[in-house]
């Protein structure tokens, strides 16, 4: 366990630490010569379980008193989850006691000990006194569970007791959730002789042993927008100031790593993951609490685990947020944070220097639009009344298709949560990376009809659609995997149907007439003596037919994929497409594009003609046009032979 100082400056917290676990935590020349904490300093007590009856280790981290430093403090309680404010008993509560009494309560912490100082200095009566007031400022704060103890470090007056509350309190610490991946906030980097570059810092989650390797992520790489981590391989760990073959959350970590690292590339507040996050986040939406009054697009300083940048916050419901309130909010980060869900952040005032608040993170990627609409805004008070694992994502799985990567990155959960959830509920699917709900495939399955339906009605010259183009007329945006499952799971059905790549609805059948079917086969004879686009008129005179018939038949030919419309009344084979995009896959898998001119020499077809049959390649899906050239875009259509 690890708890964190806090207190006044010269209100005795090094000293306190020394009196407790032998150990100088003013580890610069300079902090020694002046008496002055300015860095983070660490000390270790071992201690002897009483639950477990084993020998473990209490870590400490010791942190600046003096308002000029209170980053550096910040970055040493940013990662604790239990505090001591040390209180001078001499002095009493002072002004950087109570801002870090204010901001220990902002980060949520798990348990606070306030301990009086100097007791030796002050007469009982006095410390009654004093006691009775932080007392009552502890209920003020909301701290109802508050042990407060006597000592001085010079006597050793109430050390033997505060001890003992403390190895009850890291007794009572409930063991590292096994489902959350290793991640470290570092705080130090230096060069041992003979060993490398060692970094230290606090374990947020999971665990890690010797031999494992490990994501660097560089706060400055991500500010230039490079999201690609640096893998590492640890060679050997210290945890809790001793020797070890693993380490785990909630322990103070120094890890002997290798990789191509250098220590001039390290910073304060980078991380050490499991899993390395895809996307830079600059924007996220969180639950925000006000300490003072927030107004809308304020700037802020925003503070996470060992670093911190500046933003602006959009509040989403109103232009205000009032002392004690909370509200949804969304923080444009002016450089880039590595973050997860359910992530605490301490918001400050740059100009005035006072905490604003804080923040729980529960949205790292914000749509770009409708953050108000009334329908998000309900979803985020939803969401952010969820804490637990489990029912986070099974409650994101309720409203859309999640990515099971994205999943782990945004938690820095183990695969095997996700492994666990679909084994316990089998109404989740898995197709791809992707995880849905049985409703939301029966919904995907409900509109790709629908919209066949609608095209049917609409488009009565064609068959019906390649899978790319219903791809984006029915489900745009959404996760390709499920659609290629939910298109394969209706053609099983016999829902829909696929002619010569084309999908339709399995009841949108057609034949031909006796008259029909003769008109066809002398059509089909004209246009294979000579393979080009036919106007219908042409091939009403090719074939000594009424025009208005002729016209009819071939709005019938379309739907039955024998001929295609590349424009009003202008027709080609299916055998001719079929031709043609066979030129074009070998000349775009040559040269990669192609170009107006270069098709022109392909198709042996004047320019009119074939820019109108590109054309009909750009509607149905097969190319897609940039600037002045095409690419190839669905492989499936036009294969030359029926997909069923």
């Amino acid at each position: 366990m690890i708890i964190a100082t806090a207190g006044h400056v010269d209100h005795g917290k090094t000293k306190l630490l020394h009196a407790l676990t032998g150990i100088n935590a003013d580890r610069l020349p300079e902090e020694q010569q002046r008496g002055l904490t300015i860095d983070l300093g660490y000390a270790f007590m071992p201690y002897q379980s009483i639950t477990s009856n084993q020998h473990q280790t209490l870590g400490f981290i010791d942190v600046p008193g003096h308002e000029k430093f209170l980053s550096n403090m910040l970055a040493g309680v940013g990662t604790a989850h239990h505090a001591m404010l040390i209180v001078a008993g001499d002095e009493g509560m002072m002004p950087q006691s109570h801002e870090h009494l204010t901001i220990l309560r902002l980060l949520a912490m798990d348990s606070l000990t306030v301990v009086i100082t100097k007791s030796d200095l002050t007469t009982v009566e006095q410390q009654q006194q004093l006691e009775a007031k932080i007392s009552l400022l502890l209920l003020q704060y909301g701290f109802t569970q508050t042990t407060i103890f006597h000592c001085s470090a010079i006597t050793h007056q109430g050390i033997v007791e505060l001890k003992q509350h403390l190895i009850e309190l890291a007794d009572s610490e409930q063991h590292h959730d096994d489902s959350l991946n290793f991640k470290l906030a570092i705080d130090r980097a230096f060069h041992v002789k003979g060993s490398g570059l060692v970094v230290t810092g606090t374990a947020i989650n999971g665990q890690i042993n010797v031999g494992d390797s490990l994501c660097l992520i560089s706060h400055n790489n991500l500010r230039k927008g490079h999201s690609q981590p640096q893998v590492v391989r640890v060679k050997t760990i210290h945890a809790q100031g001793k020797p070890a073959e693993c380490a785990t959350a909630n322990q103070r970590v120094a890890l002997n790593i290798s990789g191509n690292i250098d220590k001039a590339s390290l910073n304060r507040g980078d991380w050490l993951l499991h899993t390395a996050p895809t996307t830079i986040i600059k924007r996220i939406t969180v639950k925000l609490t006000a300490n003072q009054l927030i107004k809308h697009w304020q700037n802020v300083q925003i503070f996470h685990a060992a670093t911190h940048t500046t933003g602006r916050i959009a509040l989403l419901e109103n232009q205000q947020l009032i002392t004690g309130d909370s509200a949804l909010a969304e923080i444009s980060l002016d450089t880039p944070l590595c973050l997860t869900e359910q992530d605490r952040l301490l918001i400050r005032d740059p100009a005035q220097k006072t905490n604003l608040g804080s923040a729980i993170v529960i949205d790292l990627l914000p749509p770009n639009r409708g953050k108000r609409k009334p329908q998000r805004l309900e979803y985020l008070h939803q969401r952010a009344h969820i804490n637990t694992l489990n029912e986070i994502i099974e409650f994101k799985l309720q409203h859309a298709p999640q990515s099971r990567q994205q999943l782990i990155e945004q938690h820095q959960c183990n695969a095997a949560v996700i492994s666990q959830l679909l084994a316990a509920n089998e109404t989740i699917n898995q197709h791809g990376d992707y995880l849905c709900y049985d409703s939301y495939q029966q919904a995907l399955q409900q509109q790709i009809i629908t919209t066949l339906e609608c095209y049917h009605q609409q488009a009565q010259d064609n068959l019906g659609v390649g899978k790319e183009r219903l791809y984006r007329m029915a489900a745009l945006n959404q996760p390709a995997a499920i659609f290629n499952a939910v298109i394969n799971q209706l053609l099983n059905q016999q829902l829909l149907a696929n002619t010569r790549g084309w999908l339709h609805l399995a009841s949108h059948q057609l034949q031909l007439t006796a008259t029909e079917q003769q008109w066809w086969q002398q059509i089909e004879q004209v246009m294979l003596a000579n393979p080009q686009p036919w106007w219908v008129r042409d091939l009403a005179a090719e074939i000594s037919a009424d025009e208005n018939e002729i016209r009819k038949l071939s709005y019938k030919l379309a739907q039955l994929s024998y001929v295609a419309a590349i424009v009003k009344d202008r027709y080609v084979t299916h055998d001719y497409l079929v031709k043609m995009a066979i030129q074009v896959r070998q000349h775009t898998a040559q040269y990669q594009k192609l170009e107006t001119a270069e098709f022109r020499n392909i198709s042996q077809l004047g320019r009119k003609v074939a820019i109108q049959l590109l054309e009909y390649f750009d509607k149905i899906g097969f190319t897609k046009r940039k600037f002045n050239y095409r690419e190839l875009k669905d492989q499936d259509l036009l294969q030359g032979q029926d997909k069923e």
